[in-house]
């Protein structure tokens, strides 16, 4: 979780709506509520105190801190001293105010409490916090010596002193303080000041100790949560395996089973590793428990967002705008925190806009409103929030670099230009029309080829094979690189890794590249490249991240040529390659234009960057299908042609090894298929772009016809339990097969009489090919490129809408056809080799990057 994600999720809201009649308004701080004095029809007697106080108690313990708090309020402002003695009324208060972010009310709370209370050692810690929480860094010294002199110095007190004063200062003192305090816990042998201890080296970054400590510790602090926790934090910094940090949170959760906090951090466990469809689970179990933290919303909401479930995310937005709409202006943040996890900036920025207008949330409402408004590319008006929030002077490192992002967005955007900029398209207007000044290096023999991962997918695929085969056609003649954002294996980033890896190929995983440490480097080196630098750091974190990886990467190998795969890519590769003064740079489409309802590919400054590339002459592009290219030059308004098909390649004869008889028999008796059935078979991902569902329609449909039907999808995903309770509610169990993730997969494909594609949206389907290549014939709708993918009535069938009945009736002609499905045996790898053979692609492919001899640049061999 990044500290912005941290410091929004801090402040919790209530389930349920304040009780008609409170005395307190809404939001208002604790301390600016009368407590001298009790409201009308309040609690007076001891025994009415009681019950109050026991029904905050059970509010705590069921998560409802914001009810609890307002109980605590009436109980402060009508108990007896002994009262407010007993249960620490006045302490737990400020524990609420803090959370807040209202910490001036904090210190009155705590200075209250301990008039009642003045040896409460945990409360004279959290009072210091809390002065150094509202001081500005330049008096926090001073405070912190008075406090001394007041109260003398605990081991808290020291830890704060090293963590909130000295670390950012003098890392020295801070690890000096720190060992003055592991010398009291030594002493002592205190198993809890140990975990205090743990958690302070961890946050002045010194994880080694902090494990050391917490290996350190037995009996009951060996179990606790709080060192669990620790420990899966440090674990993770240093790199700790999917299966072990699981476990840890699993732990968690199994000692406490109802704490909702433990099954949200196994949601941020699972997310760190991509499992989002296990993360969602995390966080719809969290949400089960505690419907109250808005945190356990944007969890989920963003985990869903990964997997492209529109209906549940719009499930979620609806119940959560119901939950919260009565909360006044807590309410209303509350929402526009749950629109902007949606995606939905506009009801996010509209929803912050009315929370606004309480004075005393500002402070919280202005990082989400700033960050909405600079995802619709309004930096002018979020830098007027900004600005405001740094008058905080203890304002966090997260909103601090987004002011300078702000800052440096205005600073670099393209001169000249009357109107108000929006960004991040102004941007990418400065690089490529207005570039600034920086040395470019002489280039080398050296092509780069750029791709996000090598993991499961037709665009992975098609890189892995083109890298390979340009690097065995260039051997002796040039370098060739494949340079990957993220090759991890553990996050599924390298499946396809085997396919690219031969002698000639050099293979570069950008993904443990420090980015701050490029740019100190590069800054260092080369005083010219200042400016450079600070345009690419204005960029958005995520953008900027990896423009300076690639960046980095084109200096070091300073290629002649580098070749950009899919849209985001491009976004960032162009960048890059640009301002490093790449000669040739090569943008490869791999779909159709996205929609802004596709929430996993829609940019908004896509267009923009696009039409800017378009007029630099170093820029080629190319779409891998027919109608992705047209659909690509219509959108940006391009002449016809502008954009070059250069179409996918596949090996036949590598996919038909991959596929013997032997093996494919094996797959049909692993199926128990009688010796007459006939099986339809799908390989995709279980995510809504491919329909899932409207692939088992078609199929039940089949089914219900020709009892001889059955059917297997190859692949998984997110909808994965969704659709096999589908296919079990339709009495399809014993006769359609999930088969998940196979590799190798091609036996799977020779085993199946037809391969049914529903795809909404596809870009040039591999998995058409590859069928095709085996000899068995395709059904698919007019999705993308798929039409170019087949040859109608020869190698299968192309319906040119998506209606269940008309699938089916194609599908049904297509089993029943035995003179089609021969023709498609024994037509269709000639068609496949004929207009999408390896070498073809290959060779069109050097043709772009200008290398236009093949037979010199080694085709021959």
């Amino acid at each position: 979780m990044s500290a912005l994600e941290s410091r929004r999720s801090a402040p919790r809201r209530a389930a349920n709506p304040k009780p008609k009649g409170h005395p307190v308004s809404e939001g208002k701080p604790a301390s600016r509520a009368p407590a001298a004095a009790a409201p009308a029809g309040a609690p007076s007697s001891a025994k009415a105190v009681d019950a109050v106080a026991l029904r905050a108690i059970a509010l705590e313990s069921a998560g409802d801190r914001h009810r609890a708090h307002l109980l605590w309020l009436e109980v402060a402002a009508t108990a007896s001293p002994e009262r407010l003695r007993r249960y620490r009324v006045f302490r737990r208060l400020a524990k609420e105010m803090a959370a807040r972010g209202w910490h001036a009310e904090a210190v009155d709370s705590l200075e209250r409490h301990l008039t009642l209370s003045p040896r409460d050692a945990d409360a004279i810690d959290r009072l210091l916090q809390a002065r150094l929480a509202t001081a500005p860094p330049a008096e926090q010294p001073g405070l912190y010596a008075a406090h001394a002199r007041r109260f003398g110095e605990s081991a808290g007190a020291l830890i704060l002193r090293a963590t909130r004063i000295e670390a950012p200062r003098d890392p020295g003192a801070a690890l000096a303080t720190l060992e003055r305090v592991a010398a009291l816990a030594a002493k002592a042998d205190q198993g809890p000041l140990r975990l205090r201890l743990a958690r302070a080296y961890e946050q002045i970054g010194d994880g080694a100790r902090a494990l050391a400590l917490l290996d350190s510790l037995t009996g009951p602090e060996a179990q606790a949560p709080q060192a669990a926790k620790a420990r899966l934090r440090l674990m993770q910094g240093a790199g700790s395996s999917k299966e072990h940090s699981v476990a840890v949170a699993r732990g968690l959760i199994e000692a406490e089973p109802n704490a909702a906090a433990h099954r949200a951090l196994l949601g941020r466990t699972l997310k760190r590793f991509n499992d989002w469809a296990g993360a969602a689970a995390a966080y719809e179990a969290a949400l089960e428990r505690d419907r109250g933290e808005v945190s356990h919303w944007e969890g989920a909401l963003r985990a869903y967002g990964a997997l492209e479930r529109d209906e549940r995310i719009a499930e979620l937005v609806h119940q959560a705008r119901q939950l919260f709409a009565h909360e006044g202006a807590e309410g209303f943040l509350a929402i526009a925190r749950v629109e902007l996890a949606a995606g939905d900036a506009p009801q996010a920025i509209a929803a912050a806009r009315r929370a606004m207008a309480n004075p005393i949330l500002r402070r919280r409402v202005r990082p989400v409103l700033a960050e909405a408004l600079m995802e619709v590319g309004a930096y002018a008006e979020a830098w007027t929030h900004l600005a405001a929030a740094l008058q905080d002077p203890n304002v966090e490192p997260d909103l601090q670099r987004a002011a300078a992002r702000c800052r440096a967005a205005f600073a670099v955007a393209t001169p000249g230009r009357d109107h108000v900029p929006v960004f991040p398209g102004a941007l990418f207007l400065r690089v490529f029309e207005a570039p600034p000044t920086r040395t470019i290096l002489p280039p080398t023999d050296t092509v780069i080829l750029c791709t996000s991962s090598l993991g499961a997918g037709g665009a992975e695929r098609q890189v892995a094979l083109t890298a390979a085969g340009v690097s065995r056609a260039r051997a002796g003649r040039g370098r060739t690189v494949l340079a990957g954002l993220d090759l991890t294996p553990a996050r599924g980033r390298a499946m396809m890794r085997n396919l690219a890896e031969t002698e000639h190929l050099v293979i570069e995983d950008l993904a443990s590249v420090n980015e701050t440490q490029v740019l100190r480097v590069l800054a260092a080196e080369d005083p010219a490249l200042h400016e450079a630098l600070r345009l690419m750091t204005a960029f958005p974190p995520n953008l900027a991240r990896d423009i300076l990886k690639l960046y980095d990467c084109f200096r070091r190998h300073r290629p002649s040529c580098v070749h950009l795969w899919q849209d985001g890519v491009i976004s960032t590769g162009s960048v890059a390659a640009f301002l490093a003064g790449v000669p040739t740079i090569v943008c490869s489409m791999r779909n159709v234009v996205a929609g802004e309802n596709d929430r996993r590919r829609y940019r908004a400054y896509l267009a923009t960057m696009y039409r800017a590339l378009s007029e630099r002459p170093e820029v080629r592009f190319t779409a891998n299908s027919a109608a992705g290219a047209q659909d690509y030059e219509a959108w940006l308004g391009f002449e016809p042609g502008r954009i070059r098909v250069l179409r996918n390649g596949v090996d036949v004869d590598s996919i038909r090894a991959r596929a013997p008889e032997s093996e494919r028999r094996a797959v049909r008796e692993r199926l128990k298929l009688p010796p007459d059935a006939l099986l339809v078979g799908g390989v995709f991902r279980l995510a809504p772009a491919k329909r899932p569902h409207l692939w088992l329609d078609v199929v039940a449909r089949v089914a219900e016809g020709d009892p001889r039907t059955h059917g297997v999808i190859v692949g998984d995903g997110a909808m994965r339990a969704e659709i096999a309770d589908a296919i079990a509610a339709r009495g399809l169990a014993d006769r359609i097969t999930l088969a998940g993730r196979q590799s190798p997969v091609e036996p799977w494909m020779a085993a199946m009489d037809v391969l049914l594609l529903a795809s909404e949206v596809e870009g040039l389907p591999n998995v058409l090919l590859e069928a095709e290549s085996l000899g068995v014939p395709v059904v698919t709708t007019r999705a993308g490129g798929s039409g170019e993918a087949l040859l109608d009535g020869v190698t299968g069938r192309l319906v040119e809408d998506d209606a269940p009945a008309n699938l089916a009736a194609a599908l049904t002609g297509v089993i029943r056809s035995r003179g089609l499905r021969h023709r498609a045996r024994v037509g269709a790898p000639v068609f496949i080799e004929q207009r999408f053979g390896i070498e073809r692609m290959i060779r069109e492919t050097l043709a772009v990057f200008g290398e236009t001899d093949p037979l010199k640049m080694g085709m021959a061999s």
